[in-house]
């Protein structure tokens, strides 16, 4: 595998992709769906630009924390199978940083405070918050629902909508991410991460997971209900993304599994992905 393989893989550029989408989401949210009419191409696409390099930072930064519990969770990964080396990695961390952070002043003075707002966040995450369980879990929610509220802000007189699709993606994230530590659990123990999974059991993770889904489900109608959103646009894939939260989290209760968790967690990484196409369509 090569060097640039092994690189991109650091980066994870499905997630990375998904945050700068999220960005240009939120100004379609704030725009009341003319976006291009009130946002510049240009910086719609330094907005973009800026999710993914921020989120791209934080992803490597996170490898780099975790080299110790991959090499028992996850070998094959770049750092702990010595593909990439740690020296390599922070440089690349410090390079998305510095890039990220330069690309948001250009969008304003409001964006570069939340660009670098959400990078301490991945910094304290990674450095503390990893270990605390819960409050790591909601520390990375709050990372990847930021960039719709980053979006929001390169728009003048933004829609009310945001919170409320804000808390939708907070909510599920804080929930995928509770269930990834049910396929932690094993490396986690050996680091004292005091995540759910491990203080109160898999099953109880499962629960906790479940109910923060349901959270996210009974937000998700809110938006028609106020008549922010183009209901026939929205719905039909909003009702699916659902579907699939309710099912795969009942799944889940049945068999919090290691195996079944990881499962869940791909696949719930699918549903958000349509459901930030939901929400950007239905804003048009």
């Amino acid at each position: 595998m090569s060097k640039f393989t092994s690189v991109a893989e650091l980066l994870r550029p499905i997630n990375s992709l998904m945050v700068g989408f999220a960005v240009v989401v939120g100004a379609a949210i704030a725009s009341r769906g003319s976006v291009l009419s009130v946002v510049s191409l240009e910086d719609l696409i330094i907005g973009f630009s800026v999710g993914f390099t921020i989120s791209a930072s934080s992803m490597v930064l996170n490898d780099v924390s975790d080299i110790e519990i991959d090499k028992i969770n996850a070998p094959w990964r770049p750092l702990p199978s010595g593909r990439v080396s740690v020296l390599e990695a922070l440089a690349l961390f410090l390079l998305l940083s510095i890039v990220g952070l330069l690309l948001s002043y250009l969008n304003g003075l409001d964006t570069f405070i939340v660009a670098l707002s959400t990078l301490v966040v991945a910094i304290l995450y990674n450095v503390w918050g990893k270990k605390t369980g819960l409050i790591g879990n909601i520390m990375v929610a709050y990372s990847v629902a930021i960039p719709l509220v980053y979006g929001s802000l390169l728009v003048d007189n933004p829609s009310r909508a945001i919170p409320y699709f804000w808390a939708m993606v907070f909510f599920s994230t804080t929930a995928r991410e509770v269930v990834k530590d049910i396929v932690d659990v094993e490396g986690d123990k050996i680091r004292g991460v005091r995540s759910i999974a491990i203080l109160y059991g898999e099953k109880i993770a499962a629960k906790t997971a479940f109910l923060l889904y349901l959270l996210a489900v009974a937000i998700s109608p809110i938006p028609v209900l106020l008549g922010y959103v183009n209901t026939i646009l929205y719905m039909p894939l909003v009702v699916a993304v659902d579907i699939g939260l309710l099912y795969d989290g009942m799944m889940l209760l049945k068999n919090p599994s290691k195996r079944q968790a990881y499962i869940h967690k791909k696949r719930v990484l699918v549903y958000m992905l349509v459901g930030l196409i939901a929400f950007y369509i239905s804003s048009l």
